[in-house]
C-alpha cells in the first residue's frame, strides 16, 4: 500500500457540525425568545450568526485572532445592535451554546463504517483546529475515540490548519512521512491545501461538488464510503 497513515478533519467530514450548530441555534433562539429581535430563526441563522461566526473563524484559522477573542467575540458581534442584550447575557448565551452543541450526535453519513474499515489497515489521525474544551467530549459523545491513533488539535498545537507546521507535528506524532499520508477533508483551504503544501495527497470530502481553486486534489469523493474504493 502507498499510504500507512490517514489525517482526519473532524467538522464537517466526520460529524455534521452544519447540522448540529443549526440544531444548537434553534435551541438558543427559541429558550431565549430571540424571536422578538429577528423576522425569523433562518434570518438568524444564516443572515446573522452564520457571516458573523465564519469570518471570525476565517481570521482565526489565519492566525489573525486568538482563540479567546472567537469565543468571546461570536455572539457579541451578532447581538451589537440589540441594546437589550448586554456583555453579560453575550457571554451567558455562548457559554449555553458551547454546553449544547458539545453533546449533539449528528454523524456525516458513512463516517463510522469507513473508520471501521480503515483502522485495521492505517494509523489514523484526527487533525482539528476545533478547541479543546469542546473537541474531546465531541468525539467521545459521537463514538469515535477508539479509532485514532493521535488527536492533535490546532490550540494545544500553537498553530492551525492550513499552517504547514501542524502538519508537520502530527506526521512527526506518529511517526510517519508526507509520501505515506493522505490528508481526508471537506475544507478545500484549510484541510486540501494545507496538505497539499507540504506535498501529502489529499481526498477531499466534497458534497456540494464545489469547484477547485487553485489546483486539483488528488482524490475528490461526494459521499465519506467512496473513500473504501481509494484505500
Amino acid at each position: 500500500m502507498k499510504y500507512n497513515t490517514i489525517l482526519f478533519d473532524f467538522d464537517d467530514t466526520l460529524i455534521d457540525t452544519l447540522y448540529n450548530t443549526a440544531e444548537t441555534l434553534r435551541e438558543i433562539y427559541e429558550g431565549y425568545g430571540l424571536g422578538r429581535h429577528y423576522p425569523s430563526f433562518d434570518y438568524f441563522h444564516l443572515q446573522v450568526f452564520k457571516p458573523a461566526n465564519l469570518g471570525l473563524w476565517k481570521q482565526y484559522e489565519h492566525g489573525e485572532i486568538e482563540k479567546n477573542t472567537l469565543m468571546n467575540k461570536r455572539f457579541h458581534r451578532v447581538f451589537v445592535d440589540i441594546n437589550e442584550i448586554d456583555d453579560a447575557q453575550t457571554i451567558k448565551i455562548n457559554d449555553d451554546y458551547i454546553e449544547r452543541i458539545m453533546y449533539k450526535k449528528k454523524v456525516i453519513p458513512g463516517a463510522i463504517e469507513l473508520l471501521e474499515y480503515l483502522k485495521p489497515k492505517y494509523k489514523l489521525v484526527l487533525l482539528s483546529n476545533g478547541f479543546t474544551e469542546m473537541q474531546y467530549t465531541k468525539i467521545e459523545n459521537n463514538g469515535m475515540s477508539d479509532y485514532f491513533d493521535a488527536v492533535i488539535l490546532s490550540d494545544q498545537v500553537g498553530v492551525n490548519k492550513p499552517h504547514p507546521d501542524i502538519f508537520r507535528f502530527a506526521l512527526n506524532e506518529v511517526h510517519a512521512t508526507p509520501d505515506r499520508a493522505i490528508m481526508v477533508g471537506d475544507n478545500y483551504d484549510t484541510d486540501i491545501t494545507g496538505a497539499y503544501n507540504v506535498d501529502m495527497d489529499q481526498i477531499w470530502y466534497n458534497p456540494s461538488q464545489a469547484g477547485a481553486k487553485s489546483f486539483t486534489p488528488t482524490n475528490t469523493v461526494n459521499t465519506l464510503l467512496e473513500i473504501k474504493e481509494i484505500l
